[in-house]
């Protein structure tokens, strides 16, 4: 089992709600990629008309600055937790508080979010909101928190003693902080498939109305937020369970992994 595998968990619990906000809108990564990559690969998969591949263009370009906004804040968590994992202290409150200060942000952007939402679903026939689901079906059943409950502890623990060459009290340590993340496991996958469920009636329905789709992307919202503090402990533990050097491994594994995805997304 890879120790960075770990290292991941934490790092996407922290991320997941940036990551679902632009699920929700249906385009994947535009980030990165140009507004004719995102429509030629959505026309290839719902086999958009002419009319629809210009409606879909405008809506992409029309949600950049939304995008962007993600974007932004997934770097400045990224930058942030790398500064974290450095210091020779972490206060769990201090934590708490900026990455709710983050996630704040994200809630002003909610309305034009799901007016992005409702634009994406008129255009679709409803053959093609069928699939739209399936693929979303598909990425919302592999989260993170499914993952961590299928990972066995000791494995995790075992890769990560010999990455970071653990002694005894820092394996049972850290064996109990997985147990205790895995123990918050069940409450929010149930959470998930309750939105799941959401998302799919309302993709499916003939019609969606705006307010609707932001209510239930407050609904979201407020569910990451008051996750928040458990997060901010998590990371909070883990860096009192290291040393300063095993600190600097998890950073460079982080830092190596976050610059390789940046330049495969290019």
């Amino acid at each position: 089992m890879s120790a960075c595998k770990t290292f991941k968990t934490i790092r996407q619990s922290l991320l997941i709600a940036v990551t679902s906000a632009t699920l929700l809108v249906g385009c994947g990564q535009p980030d990165s990629r140009s507004t004719s990559d995102i429509v030629s690969e959505t026309s290839s998969t719902l086999d958009l008309n002419d009319a629809q591949a210009r409606e879909m263009a405008r809506v992409v370009d029309n949600a950049r600055p939304e995008l962007e906004l993600l974007k932004e804040i997934r770097v400045q968590l990224r930058e942030e937790m790398l500064a974290q994992m450095q210091q020779d202290e972490v206060n769990a409150e201090d934590l708490t508080a900026l990455l709710e200060a983050k996630w704040a942000s994200v809630h002003a952007k909610l309305p034009a979010l799901a007016q992005k939402f409702t634009e994406f679903h008129k255009m679709l026939t409803p053959e093609q909101r069928t699939k739209v689901k399936e693929r979303m079906s598909k990425g919302l059943e592999s989260n993170h928190f499914e993952r961590l409950q299928s990972s066995n502890t000791s494995r995790i623990v075992f890769g990560m003693s010999i990455a970071l060459d653990l002694d005894d009290l820092q394996e049972r340590e850290i064996s109990n902080l997985i147990n205790t993340l895995r123990s918050k496991a069940a409450e929010i996958k149930q959470q998930h498939k309750e939105i799941r469920e959401e998302i799919y009636e309302q993709m499916q329905q003939d019609s969606v109305n705006v307010q609707d789709i932001e209510a239930l992307l407050d609904v979201r919202w407020s569910e990451v937020k008051s996750k928040l503090p458990l997060l901010a402990q998590g990371f909070t533990s883990l860096h009192t369970i290291l040393t300063p050097e095993q600190r600097m491994k998890i950073s460079e594994k982080l830092e190596k992994r976050w610059e390789s995805g940046k330049h495969g997304n290019r």
